[in-house]
């Protein structure tokens, strides 16, 4: 076996002078582990400088290739254009420090490099132009500081690892342009904290395909977990942290299936919480404590889980020992984050003072517009009042008209049904008097109808207009006093935020510290 690997090694590498080419071959059968397809391995490949770079060349067409124990300090566009055909691209032990990624790679592995700085091909090169491809990013065991810029032109990726880095802060805003990221791990680091962004603006962070999230072996103290949409993280780890408490709990992870969260020092009334909840959901433990650990930390065990119970401490003994040293970094870091933290917080404080004001201001000028809707209102009803009143004494007239009009009528109506008189009778009942009276009588009577029927007409039209203008203002008012509730709510709420935000400022700073262990 070792024969045949000797054969399969790189089999040529020439150099004449400093100016010479560079020639390296592989064999394009080999098919190295966990590659679906043949790759091409060269083991070896040294270029120090730009001029080695120029001047190499590689006669692989393979669309795998995995380089191994050489030097490449600068891994560029000049030698990326040597290798066009590349689509799955491995460094392992390459002493890379400056990696370019072009768009036609689909997987790039880059394990115990020292990588400070990616590269991003801009497009301008006719074989390095196009979409990003990118599908699987890891960047293990390098010298990142912070997380890389990807943004999103990475629209594609879906595994990303930057393990066994130098990471001390992670602003979860860095990853959301990842739209289709599925795994993200970002274990050995040295994390201390783990946040939304930037500024106090971001309500929450939105990874909705994101499956599976590792925060391993790093030293986290707490983790605030509000906020998170992963409506889609099936598989979350959390172990070998000096984790606490998860602010925000695990409720909002309604898909999570697999929990790994040994090797913390966790809070025994918090963990007591949580693994009631991890019962109920059927989220299963995949981890376990080491032997002996929860004994030799003078900590209780919950369900394999070790935890601290501070009210049941011996503060006779020391029960740190020779971890004081340690006690003293976590004092520091505790200090810092703590200094942040009010910082934040007197910013986030005179802000929600700044906003209650104004919405108080918005809610008071809404109030007095309120008041003059209602008056405005009331003097409406009053003047309907009025019209209804003069309306109820005009049918009390026309009634009493229409009362006079029949009785006239009834006694037309028995003169002429009455026997027919004589001549003389006749001329004596017709008198000039009587005629008289019966044409005044109709005259008044249409007179009255007339009046009473343009009068009605006014009134209907004034009685439609005032209750159009009714409807209006009532309208209004009824957009005001949900305005006014909607403010009213959002005072509530911001009062409450403002009395949180001032007993986080008044209360013992070294009390968190205080009430628990230290692994």
């Amino acid at each position: 076996m070792d024969s045949f690997r000797d054969v399969h090694v790189w089999l040529l590498i020439l150099i004449v002078g400093s100016a010479a080419a560079i020639h390296y071959d592989c064999l394009p059968s080999k098919v190295l582990e966990g590659k679906e397809t043949p790759s091409c391995l060269l083991n070896g490949v040294t270029l120090p400088t730009a001029e080695h770079l120029q001047n190499v060349t590689f006669s692989s067409n393979h669309a795998a290739v995995t380089m191994e124990h050489g030097h490449i300090p600068h891994f560029e566009t000049e030698l990326a254009k040597k290798l066009p055909r590349v689509e799955d691209l491995s460094l392992i032990g390459m002493g890379v420090r400056t990696l370019l990624i072009w768009r036609s790679l689909k997987h790039l592995s880059a394990y115990n490099n020292s990588i400070e700085t990616l590269e991003f091909d801009d497009g301008t090169g006719a074989k390095l132009g196009g979409e990003y491809e990118l599908t699987s990013l890891v960047l293990n065991g390098g010298l990142l500081k912070s997380v890389p810029p990807l943004g999103s032109r990475f629209n594609r990726l879906k595994l990303l690892s930057l393990d066994n880095n130098l990471l001390e802060q992670v602003k979860l805003e860095d990853f959301v342009g990842l739209t289709h990221l599925q795994s993200l791990s970002l274990a050995s680091n040295r994390l201390i904290k783990v946040e939304f962004g930037g500024s106090s603006d971001h309500a929450g962070i939105a990874l909705l395909k994101l499956m599976h999230l590792s925060l391993a072996d790093n030293q986290l103290l707490t983790l605030n977990t509000t906020g998170w949409e992963f409506g889609s993280l099936a598989s979350l780890d959390l172990s070998g942290n000096n984790l606490y408490l998860l602010a925000g709990g695990l409720d909002s992870l309604g898909a999570l299936k697999e929990l790994r969260y040994a090797r913390n020092d966790w809070n025994c009334e918090w963990l007591s919480k949580v693994q009631l909840h991890l019962t109920s959901e059927a989220i299963a433990i995949v981890d376990r404590e080491p032997l002996g650990r929860c004994a030799e930390s003078s900590m209780k065990e919950l369900q394999g889980i070790c935890c601290y119970e501070h009210a049941e401490l011996d503060y006779s003994t020391d029960v740190f020992g020779t971890r004081w040293e340690q006690l003293a970094g976590l004092q520091r870091q505790y200090e810092l984050l703590q200094y942040a933290h009010d910082v934040q917080t007197v910013k986030e404080s005179e802000a929600l003072v700044d906003e209650d004001r104004v919405f108080r201001s918005r809610l008071d000028r809404t109030n007095q517009a309120q008041d003059g809707l209602e008056h405005t209102l009331k003097h409406l009803q009053s003047n309907v009042a009025r019209e209804v009143e003069r309306m109820d004494r005009l049918s009390v007239g026309v009634t009493r008209s229409m009362t006079e009009l029949r009785r006239s009528l009834n006694d037309l109506y028995q003169l002429i049904i009455q026997p027919e008189p004589s001549l003389d009778t006749i001329r004596q009942q017709t008198a000039t008097g009587s005629v008289k009276r019966i044409k005044a009588a109709i005259e008044k009577l249409r007179r009255g109808i007339r009046e009473y029927a343009g009068s009605t007409e006014m009134r209907e039209n004034r009685i439609q207009r005032l209750g159009e203008r009714l409807a209006v203002v009532n309208g209004k008012i009824l957009q005001f006093e949900l305005e006014n509730k909607l403010l009213e709510q959002r005072a509530t709420d911001l009062e409450a935020t403002v009395k949180m935000a001032f007993d986080l400022i008044d209360r013992n700073p070294s009390k968190p510290l205080a009430t628990r262990g230290i692994a």
